[in-house]
């Protein structure tokens, strides 16, 4: 497991989200009372959540108070010193492009693109030469595809992949999963493994959308089966094969 001190930290203060940063800044920062131990969390990879302040070991100092005989006593409580108003810092930044960028870049864009220029190739023809004027609807396919995959690629770094992922998108089954990953989940997945609100509607929303095509596709499969049933062409299949069998194995 990483050391406490060399791993990555985010901490929640007044409802805003920061991170992330060092252990050695989370002490600082509770020092100076700059984090509440009951109300602010703080989670890193080493936590299977997000958990208080206080919980966490080796962040806050417990305080002893004394009894009438003045011998110190052990006390659970933390030390309440500070006004706990987390100074701000900049939000945890994760590489490469959020969801609307992805969008944007991977499809609209492209196809925008692909239909501006089929209006711009006419406007062209009569200044281009004719050897290459065949070529004009061509041009900006290329251009389409690369931002595309630019996108694509900007995209699963900014969920916390990289870009060696991209062939996936040719895997049957996989495809889906790099799809999910990139429309639904948050900048920094890899490290939060949370999905925000506007990532559960697309995600229920893009798997319902893939399970309500699969059921169509599984009643028009029976659909036509049952027609294919009724018009007897299973049938003449089947006792034609069996009229060839008899014929090439000859019964004892």
């Amino acid at each position: 497991m990483i050391a406490q001190q060399q791993q990555q930290w985010f901490f929640s203060s007044g409802g805003e989200r920061y991170g992330p940063v060092g252990f050695d800044y989370l002490l600082e920062l509770a020092q100076r009372g700059g984090l509440d131990p009951r109300n602010d969390l703080v989670w890193s990879t080493s936590l299977n959540d997000w958990e208080p302040a206080g919980e966490v070991a080796g962040l806050f100092e417990r305080r002893s108070v004394r009894r009438d005989d003045g011998l110190p006593e052990g006390s659970h409580s933390l030390a309440q010193t500070g006004d706990f108003t987390a100074t701000p810092i900049p939000k945890a930044h994760f590489p490469g492009t959020g969801r609307m960028g992805f969008v944007m870049g991977s499809s609209v864009v492209p196809l925008l693109m692909v239909i501006g220029w089929q209006f711009a190739v006419p406007l062209m023809k009569p200044h281009v030469p004719e050897a290459y004027v065949g070529y004009l609807p061509w041009v900006v396919w290329p251009l389409a595809g690369f931002l595309a995959l630019a996108s694509t690629v900007k995209r699963l770094t900014n969920v916390g992949m990289t870009g060696w992922w991209l062939p996936g998108f040719a895997v049957p089954l996989l495809n889906l999963w790099l799809g999910y990953r990139c429309l639904a989940c948050p900048a920094g997945y890899a490290v939060r493994r949370k999905l925000d609100g506007a990532g559960t509607l697309v995600a229920f929303l893009y798997w319902g959308a893939i399970l309500g095509s699969l059921a169509l596709m599984a009643g028009a499969m029976a659909g036509a089966f049952g027609e294919i049933k009724e018009s007897g062409v299973i049938g003449d299949f089947t006792k034609q094969f069996e009229e060839l069998r008899k014929s090439a194995v000859p019964e004892r």
